[in-house]
């Protein structure tokens, strides 16, 4: 736990140095870069760190010996088994220069989708490795390739591109099929965030909770069959990793409310898809295995909170209740004042969500250990 309390406080070093007085581009830029060559030095040079880590190890020498004769291994998807198979043929690959380059895979996509896309990177950054999106991919690793082409694809959804956003998801699931619920998703994040969506997907909410065993019966009984009666299905995770997703939810309906937030197409996309993997979040306290859907969604989580901070920043709160009282935050002062409330409130809750699931040992992260031996 020390080893990762130190790895995080180094990021917020290389903030405090670069980023909280008189941010720039270029200055977000060396961050990104120090921060995320950090990251991948972490997840490149782990051992045994991650629940699937060995199974992944095994898989590596198991499909490369087989060759080309055979494109099946386990459940595993096509696209990964032919991908591992080629990195096989490159002489010296073994299985810890294959996790090498599945961490070069999983860092780089988050840093450029940080950069590009963050209105505050250093922030966007804590909380990926907060909320468990940095250890997430050190242990579902065909899932991981998923979310990095999903984090690609996020410019061709805000853009309004359907083909091109249908065509990565679609080749993203060579790598894992949940990726699938994108598609669907991609017209449902259209919808205005409002009072009447909140009811509507709380009944969906509802209806899930009260249903949920019957249709996961009903799915498995044709689909991943290997999950039918699994702890997976039977059994959920702490409602703890659900606070933090339900606060920034909650907060950005209350401020696209009071107009604070500026509900242009990707700030409602991205409260859409926080929304979204909010839910799944709640609903994963009774099914654990809602949680490979919802890492889908929270990665946006991640651009969302910066809009937040920003917009209390530069605008405060402003709104006159139905009783004619308003109550005015739009002062020079009461703007400081509560977008520094927001970020405190953001980094105690997501570090919550980070020691918590370090406690709990969510994604096998155990005590860090190299394969380098120390």
């Amino acid at each position: 736990m020390l080893f990762y309390t130190i790895s995080n406080a180094l990021i917020l070093l290389w903030a405090a140095l670069l980023c909280f007085h008189k941010p720039s581009k270029s200055k977000n830029l060396v961050f990104v870069l120090l921060a995320f060559s950090q990251l991948f030095l972490i997840s490149a040079f782990r051992y045994d760190i991650g629940f699937d880590y060995q199974m992944y190890a095994i898989g590596f020498r198991n499909m490369t010996e087989t060759g080309f004769g055979t494109l099946t291994y386990k459940d595993w998807e096509t696209g990964f088994i032919l991908f591992t198979k080629v990195l096989g043929l490159i002489p010296g690959m073994d299985y810890q220069w294959y996790m090498i380059v599945l961490s070069f895979i999983a860092i780089l996509p988050a840093a450029i989708f940080i950069y590009k896309n963050s209105e505050v990177p250093w922030i966007s950054t804590v909380l990926y490795v907060n909320i468990f999106m940095f250890f997430m991919t050190m242990n579902f690793l065909r899932q991981m390739i998923a979310v990095s082409i999903v984090m690609l694809a996020w410019y061709f959804m805000k853009k309004n591109k359907f083909f091109i956003f249908a065509l990565l998801i679609i080749f993203a699931s060579f790598f894992h099929q949940t990726v699938l619920v994108m598609l669907p998703v991609y017209f449902l994040v259209k919808m205005k965030p409002c009072v009447r969506e909140l009811l509507i997907y709380g009944f969906i909410l509802l209806w899930f909770y009260t249903a949920s065993s019957n249709v996961f019966d009903l799915i498995t009984s044709f689909f991943h069959e290997e999950y039918r009666d699994s702890v997976f299905i039977q059994q959920g995770v702490s409602f703890v990793y659900a606070i933090f997703p339900v606060f920034i939810t909650i907060a950005a309906f209350v401020l696209i409310k009071t107009e604070t937030i500026n509900l242009t197409n990707e700030n409602k996309y991205l409260t859409n898809l926080t929304f979204i993997g909010t839910l799944m979040m709640v609903t994963m306290s009774k099914h654990s295995i809602i949680e490979r859907l919802s890492y889908y969604f929270i990665i946006f989580m991640i651009l969302l909170v910066p809009v937040i901070y920003q917009s209390l920043k530069t605008k405060g709160i402003k709104y006159t209740t139905s009783g004619e009282k308003t109550i005015d935050l739009t002062s020079a002062k009461s703007r400081k004042v509560v977008s520094m409330v927001f970020l405190l409130l953001v980094l105690a809750l997501s570090n919550l969500h980070f020691y918590y699931g370090l406690f709990d040992h969510a994604h096998g992260a155990y005590e860090y250990v190299t394969w380098l031996k120390f």
